[in-house]
């Protein structure tokens, strides 16, 4: 948990834990990978306290996961990862495949790859609906 310790106090780490009592299982050199994952995608300090204190799910998830995950947002040329994960956190908990859906989904109702890319990162939540 001294990654965390590095972003949050006690308190909020408990609250975290709360929501995701998994994280105490999880591999250290996992969160590190996972929170360097989201730092690399120019995710500040504010940014990454928001996404873990909305969606402490993502520390549960592995590495690589999250790192397909990330890859084939900007497959789709979605720049700003860091915008849409600080509005969308839960996004993270998307696997890659699920983003293919969301586009495939977007092209049979008739709208361009660009309108959906739009879409995506104005209302990310739409990817729910």
């Amino acid at each position: 948990m001294d990654i965390l310790s590095q972003l949050f106090k006690k308190e909020e780490i408990d609250e975290i834990l709360e929501m995701n009592p998994n994280i105490q299982y999880q591999k250290k050199e996992d969160l590190r990978k996972i929170i360097k994952l989201l730092a690399d995608q120019k995710c500040s300090n504010r940014i990454l306290r928001n996404i873990l204190q909305t969606n402490p799910m993502v520390l549960t998830r592995s590495p690589e996961d999250v790192e397909e995950l990330i890859i084939k947002l900007k497959e789709y040329n979605i720049l700003h990862l860091d915008k849409l994960f600080d509005e969308y956190p839960f996004i993270l908990i998307k696997d890659a495949y699920e983003i293919d859906g969301y586009f495939i989904n977007k092209r049979n109702e008739n709208m361009s790859l660009e309108d959906a890319r739009e879409l995506l990162e104005k209302e990310p939540f739409q990817i729910d609906v």
